[in-house]
């Protein structure tokens, strides 16, 4: 089950789809409820609109295979870990690129944009490099990040119920997560065994960005093949 993240689409992991199929994996990679349509339809979704759409989809995975795993990005990598925590899916493992856990978002940002979201509905994102091939909204909706944060604390908080295997895929140029996310889920999941690849030149899109894709997807799907 591949997860993209917030305001992105299905090409995020598209990459990762290409390579697990080649190997004749079955994939699932649902678009989330509110993207590739509009901002205002984003708006008006919900965290558990996307957790209960990624539920199912685990299921109906579920019913053509016999093992199965959850790779998520960004936010996709929070649904993940929400999704893992509950007590009717048991993933054989998880792998995690950038995931938001923790935002690099000092809480006098968070005020402002608290502040703002009672006079704007949507905010420009930062433009990325032009050598990078992603799909996905060019402005972000503050109540869509709302929901992020509801569900970045939620998350935060079941994290100790986890008990399968982890890959976190960290970039060392990524200006949208905090720093050491691997090392929060490896004080958090003590019952979990955790990998975590540092990727020193990757931004917030290693499984795209031309410096690194080739080696991200090589170590997740190694990952994937040994668990």
């Amino acid at each position: 089950l591949l997860l993209h993240g917030l305001t992105a689409t299905t090409y995020s992991v598209r990459p990762l789809a290409n390579r697990l199929g080649e190997l004749d994996w079955t994939i699932s990679a649902p678009l989330l409820l509110g993207h590739g349509e509009s901002l205002e339809k984003l708006s008006t979704t919900t965290w558990q609109d996307w957790a209960a759409q990624v539920e199912q989809c685990w299921h109906q995975l579920n019913n053509y295979c016999d093992e199965s795993f959850i790779v998520g990005e960004s936010a996709g990598g929070l649904l993940a870990l929400w999704l893992a925590c509950l007590q009717t899916i048991r993933p054989k493992g998880l792998v995690l690129v950038a995931p938001a856990l923790q935002l690099n978002l000092p809480s006098w940002k968070r005020q402002l944009i608290w502040l703002l979201s009672f006079f704007i509905s949507t905010f420009p994102k930062e433009k990325k490099s032009g050598d990078l091939e992603w799909q996905g909204y060019s402005e972000h909706s503050l109540k869509a990040v709302f929901q992020l944060i509801d569900l970045q604390s939620l998350v935060l908080g079941i994290i100790p119920q986890l008990e399968q295997k982890i890959l976190v895929v960290e970039g060392g140029q990524d200006d949208v997560i905090g720093p050491g996310v691997s090392s929060l889920l490896q004080k958090k999941a003590e019952r979990s065994e955790v990998k975590s690849i540092f990727v020193e030149q990757a931004g917030h899109h290693p499984m795209l960005e031309k410096n690194s894709h080739d080696y991200v997807l090589s170590e997740i799907v190694n990952f994937l093949q040994r668990s």
